[in-house]
């Protein structure tokens, strides 16, 4: 009986030892896991800033004229960079969406003044000690959120969400001298253009064959990203795309160029000043109906005062 207590106190103490053990181990895992977790978001680095922008107009009586108007606009910027080791990914993502009402209540009328979505991601493998030159894989897309009109006709739909869309997809080299700049250079990059309205298809907007909803080009692409603070209130993020297609006239280059820069006031009031630059060989423009239209240089800006937050983390 003394024996079988004495195996018995025995058995348990060893339990309650294994047991001991075995929390100490999972504790410690549970600890690494905790470290290696929070040590991983370390290696991200997330920017942003967003705004959103009102503006109003109002005439009574008014002798020099003018209309009465109402606008809203609206854009957020965030970037998105993880690195370890030799191993980086950025990521992107640029939105914008603005709108203006016309007129009284009985001949309201609305009229966008930005519409924009565009998404980039770049996985790059340094092949240099100074981890300045990368061998990348980069995918851009770029399109809009709704439907925009020949404005002052606004039944008239001539561009749409996908309609166009460019996606650019393609390997090549990034350097990056420093923080908040790099260039990337592709020697063949796919370029392929959307057209997902059947309408506009058939009509061959912006460049695809018509009745067809697709183009495809292969050619070298260039891309130089800059995101760089001057002084403490001022931010300049700009970013400029370069294409041309080996096979249908190669050497007339399509030019993407965006430019924001934002003045800081305090942590929830900022101006900003936004700008855009096209150059597409291949999307026909009007400046008449009677113009039978070729390529032009497209140029936009908007300058705006309003709610705006910046967050680094």
């Amino acid at each position: 009986m003394k024996k079988s207590i004495l195996f018995i106190l025995l058995f348990m103490a060893t339990i309650s030892i294994v047991a001991q053990e075995i929390h100490k181990t999972a504790k410690a895992k549970d600890e690494t896991k905790v470290d290696a977790a929070a040590d991983s978001l370390k290696r991200w680095f997330v920017t942003g800033s967003g705004s959103l922008a009102f503006s109003q107009a109002a005439f009574s009586n008014w002798a020099a004229g003018g209309e009465n108007s109402v606008g809203l606009d609206a854009f957020i910027n965030l970037k998105a960079n993880y690195r370890k080791g030799n191993h980086a990914w950025a990521n992107t993502i640029d939105l914008g969406y603005g709108f203006q009402l016309l007129g009284k209540k009985k001949d309201l009328r609305t009229s966008k003044t930005n519409d924009k979505i565009e998404l980039t991601t770049a996985y790059g493998y340094s092949i240099t000690k100074n981890k300045k030159w990368f061998v990348t894989a980069l995918a851009n897309l770029r399109t809009q959120f709704s439907a925009g009109y020949n404005y002052p006709d606004d039944s008239t739909v001539i561009s749409n969400f996908m309609a166009p869309g460019y996606l650019v997809v393609g390997p090549g080299i990034t350097y990056a001298p420093f923080k908040g700049f790099y260039m990337y250079l592709s020697p063949a990059s796919g370029r392929f253009t959307f057209v997902l309205n059947q309408a506009l298809a058939d009509q061959g907007a912006f460049g695809v064959d018509s009745s067809k909803q697709v183009r495809t080009e292969l050619g070298p692409y260039f891309r130089a990203d800059l995101n760089k603070d001057l002084g403490g209130n001022v931010n300049l993020a700009s970013t400029l795309e370069l294409f041309t297609d080996y096979f249908h006239d190669f050497g007339n280059i399509d030019v993407n160029w965006n430019l924001l820069v934002t003045f800081k006031v305090n942590k929830w009031l900022a101006a900003s000043f936004q700008a855009q630059l096209i150059y597409d060989d291949d999307v026909t423009i009007k400046s008449s109906p009677d113009d039978a239209g070729g390529p032009r240089t497209q140029f936009k800006e908007l300058l705006g005062i309003g709610l705006s937050y910046q967050f680094n983390k």
